[in-house]
């Protein structure tokens, strides 16, 4: 359980830290790249139970959004490492294809998993997060919420999240410094979060109201 979390934790900070090329540089950028899917195929195999049983649970409405967000995670790693090998400026550049779609794929890819990222850990939230949250009064918790969300929709916006999604930008434009940046990206993958508990939760509500 330690290892898993460890690694987590690992992934989630790396994450944050891609959406910074333009502040860690080329080389910076493709070093985490492959931290990341090291640590990706290691969260594999620490989860290999959890896989090789997927055919034998039983599924629910929550359970089937689980599976789904899970395998998108790791479709979106993958493929977003893969595009992210195939155009390699610094470390592994014998890979490049010099394909300017593959470079756009790539950077499409890694937005959409950064949504992915944040709905994985919505659907998750109280696993994580539960028993902290519970020794919080709810008012507190609802006004925190609240205020990430609205300062994930100012970063969402102000980083033109959009945009980069439908392939119209690069990693971003160039304004003020890494840790800004990382906090930018930090509150829209929060954002993401409190969103899809929340709606995560009102899936299990209707189904116990029934």
């Amino acid at each position: 359980m330690k290892k898993k979390l460890i690694v987590d934790i690992l992934m989630f900070i790396l994450i944050l830290l891609e959406f910074s090329r333009l502040f860690t540089g080329a080389l910076i950028h493709e070093l985490i790249g492959i931290t990341l899917l090291i640590l990706v195929i290691i969260n594999l195999i620490l989860n290999k139970n959890y896989i090789l049983n997927i055919f034998e649970a039983k599924y629910n409405a929550k359970n089937t959004i689980m599976l789904i967000i899970n395998a998108l995670l790791i479709c979106s790693f993958i493929l977003t490492s893969t595009f992210g090998i195939l155009s390699s400026e610094e470390t592994l550049t014998f890979l490049n294809i010099h394909n300017l779609n593959i470079i756009k794929l790539h950077k499409i890819l890694g937005y959409l998993s950064l949504i992915i990222v944040g709905a994985h850990l919505g659907i998750n939230f109280n696993a994580m997060f539960g028993k902290i949250t519970k020794l919080i009064k709810n008012n507190i918790v609802n006004s925190l919420e609240i205020i990430i969300i609205i300062l994930g929709f100012y970063s969402s916006i102000k980083v033109d999240l959009i945009k980069h999604i439908i392939g119209e930008y690069g990693f971003g434009i160039k304004e003020g410094n890494i840790i800004i940046s990382t906090l930018e990206y930090l509150s829209i993958i929060l954002m993401l979060t409190i969103i899809t508990n929340f709606i995560y939760k009102r899936i299990g509500d209707k189904r116990n109201e029934r």
